[in-house]
C-alpha cells in the first residue's frame, strides 16, 4: 500500500492541527486511517466506484468525517488523497488561458 505525499501531508498537517484542540481527536484520526488501511489490504475493493472521479477507477471511502481516495494499480492500492468530508474533491489546475472551443 502506498500513501501519496498529498495524503501524508494532510494527515500530519490534520493531526497536529486537531492534537492542541483535542488530543484525543488526533488520536482517533490517525487510529482510523490506520484500521482503513489495514482494511483496505484486506478487502481492496471495499470503497465505492467514483463514477464523477477525474481519475477513472479511483475508488472512495468514508472514514468518519473523511473521504480517502484511492486506486488499484496492479496489486498495490494507492491512496491518493485523504480530505475531511466538507472540503471539496480535488480539482485539476484550470488554464484561463487554455482554449475550450478549439
Amino acid at each position: 500500500m502506498r500513501l501519496s505525499d498529498e495524503a501524508r501531508d494532510f494527515l500530519r498537517n490534520e493531526a497536529r492541527y486537531l492534537k492542541p484542540r483535542s488530543p484525543s481527536a488526533a488520536r482517533r484520526l490517525v487510529e482510523t486511517v490506520g484500521e482503513a488501511r489495514r482494511r483496505l489490504s484486506s478487502f481492496p475493493l471495499m470503497g465505492a466506484g467514483d463514477a464523477h472521479a477525474l481519475v477513472p477507477g479511483s475508488r472512495r471511502l468514508v472514514i468518519g468525517d473523511y473521504v480517502m481516495t484511492y486506486e488499484i494499480i496492479k496489486d498495490v492500492i494507492a491512496i491518493t488523497s485523504i480530505r475531511h468530508g466538507r472540503m471539496a474533491p480535488n480539482m485539476p489546475e484550470i488554464d484561463d488561458d487554455f482554449d475550450f472551443e478549439a
